[in-house]
């Protein structure tokens, strides 16, 4: 990238011209009422295009503090050098009358990342010393001082800032490798089973580089057919396509999912999805011993895909032995823990994975699970503990 190079003038009663389109990329917003050009009874005076000055103070010709001010100073991250490299020349027009020194402070320089921009002293050119990386730092905001040979400043401090463009050298990453889900059998086309998501450290706001977009590239097995789910490019919902699914025939599907950022043409990571079909009869509350109901309370909506286990406490102990585990569905219930017949007298044990769950939506959870401990003491009785979570808090009850 060459050099460019930004002029400051000192004049007063002249407005603030436009500021140059140089290879720094820096465009300042266009400012009315501002004059461009000075005409004098003489001849007129004209403004150079890569010149910025300072605002108009009135007439008065008494000393007032006066701001530079310059718009952003854009760098691509990951530059190859040489370093030092040159960005652009501060410069006062009172090198004139008396020999001006230069020099920074802020954020790069003085304030940690220490020593990633330096000056140099009598030209002003404002270099960088190694390759910038906006995962890390997309702005520094620098300010420049200009000092005669005895030390007194004969400027005002001017800020400098320097905006670190994206380059897309991050690929999606998932939130998990598998994701668990069910579905009943029969379930109509469009219903939801779970929802999957992979962030990108890379811009999405001023560029695609960080844009996600979600396709199923796989189904194993291919059973009634091809294309039984459907995923949203954007949202990472996966949704049943067709209508098919038997519990007998084929009790759980495989999806490998991709996430390709660039708006799905960058680059790209996989993921697994596991989907359990429950059948039909052993989808009502009812017909179960032990049931349960997981509600997501910061959304108020079911919590789908979220592991649950039961364990039950044996003697002598303690010691767990599990006994089941499943997967809510997008209705944020599940096959029921016991079966009828199955429940004995004891105490028993049910542990959510809390945390994969929020972590599936991008959150982080204060607890990593849930577990909740409870003694059946008539196993002829139907018991239901519904469980209500948020990223830092949980509820349950003996529910009905």
């Amino acid at each position: 990238m060459a050099p460019c190079t930004c002029t400051f003038l000192l004049l007063l009663l002249v407005g603030l011209s436009q500021w140059g389109r140089g290879c720094c990329m820096a465009t300042p917003p266009e400012v009315p009422g501002r004059a461009v050009s000075f005409h004098g009874p003489a001849a007129p005076f004209s403004i150079p295009q890569d010149t910025l000055i300072f605002p108009e103070h009135g007439h008065s010709l008494r000393r007032q503090k006066r701001d530079w001010v310059i718009p952003p100073i854009i760098c691509p991250e990951n530059d190859r050098g040489p370093f030092p490299k040159k960005l652009v020349q501060i410069k006062s027009n009172k090198d004139k009358e008396t020999k001006v020194f230069y020099s920074i402070t802020g954020q790069g320089v003085d304030i940690p990342p220490v020593g990633v921009f330096i000056i140099e002293r009598e030209t002003g050119w404002l270099e960088v010393t190694e390759p910038l990386d906006r995962e890390e730092k997309d702005k520094y905001v620098l300010y420049s001082h200009a000092v005669s040979a005895n030390g007194q400043p004969v400027e005002d401090p001017m800020e400098i800032i320097i905006t670190v463009t994206d380059q897309n050298d991050n690929r999606p990453v998932f939130t998990q490798a598998v994701f668990h889900g069910s579905v009943l059998e029969g379930a109509e086309p469009g219903t939801s089973v779970l929802r999957v998501l992979a962030t990108d450290a890379d811009d999405a706001v001023n560029s695609n580089n960080g844009v996600v977009s979600y396709s199923i590239l796989s189904q194993v097995p291919e059973k009634p057919q091809p294309g039984m789910f459907t995923i949203d490019s954007s949202s990472g919902l996966v949704s049943v396509a067709m209508l098919g699914l038997v519990a007998q025939e084929v009790p759980e599907y495989t999806l490998e999912i991709q996430a390709a950022d660039l708006g799905g043409y960058g680059l790209r990571a996989t993921a697994t999805v596991r989907i359990a079909v429950q059948a039909d009869d052993m989808s009502e509350v009812g017909n179960g011993t032990l049931t349960t109901h997981v509600l997501n309370t910061a959304t108020g909506l079911p919590a789908a895909g979220l592991v649950v286990r039961l364990a039950q406490l044996q003697e002598p102990g303690p010691q767990w032995m599990e006994l089941a585990q499943r997967h809510t569905n997008a209705d944020g219930r599940c096959q029921p823990l016991l079966a009828p017949g199955q429940a004995k007298s004891g105490t028993y044990k049910l542990h959510f994975e809390t945390a994969e769950y929020w972590q599936g939506l991008g959150l982080t959870s204060f607890y990593p699970f849930v577990e909740v401990v409870f003694i059946i003491s008539d196993p002829a009785q139907k018991l239901h503990v519904p469980l209500l979570i948020s990223p830092y808090s949980y509820t349950t009850y003996r529910g009905s």
